[in-house]
């Protein structure tokens, strides 16, 4: 892989794959909605504009809509989730790729979190299923990978992690975090692994849906503890009976994922949150409040 495109370049994870893949020497062409991108487009596009002398060896793909399950947000999601599959398979064709590496999300399978199945997931799993048919036409190869929930250093998870986001926080400042009991576990992976398990994946023959999974399952309470601990400041979590609990959600096993692309990931919880304390970025995490 000498050049790759990266769809929703300035997002949470693309971002950090393009700054992994140049550090590899990888020539990347960003893609997205900015006038700074190489390649002006937005998943609601009817296509996109690529110049004539730009291409890639891999495409990745890292944008999408996380809107809510009203009518409206359904919409948004479909169209920006789902039927910018279509445009997503042209561009492909376009910069003449061999190789379409896509984060899909672990939402999308409907045994994860039974009864509460989203739009997200919903479309999300749909655009893999028009990958899959597209692509097969193309030539190209299709994989993507189905992250479970994502964190980073930086504290723009908080926008999909606002109960990560808290308690990184209150332990940061020493105070007191009054939660939820915890009825099931939650699953982490640091955005950084993420993107090395996508070049990794680029750089293989990897195909079709992978369930990118963590090893480490930790309860709220469980990463609670080790943020107080990593931080160091005082203060400490409070169960209250008061507030609902965390539902149980039933992540898969990825450790046959992992075992294909032959890399694991290298940052835990607790690494990852000492990555945040070393980096001194803790302001960034929030709310201090959430309903």
């Amino acid at each position: 892989m000498k050049t790759a495109a990266v769809i929703g370049a300035r997002s949470m994870l693309g971002s950090q794959l393009v700054e992994r893949l140049t550090a590899r020497g990888v020539v990347t062409v960003t893609v997205g909605r900015s006038e700074a991108d190489d390649i002006l487009f937005d998943l609601s596009d009817e296509r996109a504009e690529v110049p004539q002398a730009v291409s890639a060896d891999v495409v990745f793909h890292c944008a999408a809509s996380f809107a809510g399950d009203s009518d409206e947000g359904f919409r948004q999601n479909f169209a920006a989730n789902a039927a910018s599959a279509f445009t997503v398979a042209g561009l492909v064709r376009d910069l003449k790729a061999k190789a379409l590496v896509y984060a899909g999300s672990a939402s999308s399978d409907r045994t994860l979190d039974p009864g509460n199945f989203t739009s997200y997931g919903l479309t999300k799993g749909l655009a893999e299923q028009v990958f899959d048919w597209a692509l097969q036409r193309q030539n190209v190869r299709f994989c993507s990978l189905r992250f479970s929930q994502l964190f980073d250093t930086q504290g723009r998870c908080c926008d999909h992690q606002a109960w990560f986001g808290r308690v990184i926080a209150y332990a940061s400042r020493g105070q007191d975090i009054r939660m939820p009991r915890s009825d099931g576990v939650r699953n982490f992976i640091h955005v950084r692994d993420a993107a090395d398990l996508m070049i990794r994946a680029a750089e293989s023959d990897a195909s079709g849906v992978l369930d990118v999974v963590h090893p480490q399952s930790l309860t709220i309470e469980e990463i609670a503890g080790i943020a107080y601990e990593a931080f160091g400041t005082g203060g400490r979590s409070v169960v209250v009976p008061e507030k609902p609990p965390f539902r149980p959600i039933h992540f898969p096993d990825g450790a046959q994922a992992f075992e294909q692309l032959g890399l694991y990931p290298a940052i835990d919880m607790g690494e990852g949150i000492r990555m945040i304390r070393d980096a001194g970025t803790a302001k960034a995490f929030g709310p201090m409040d959430i309903s």
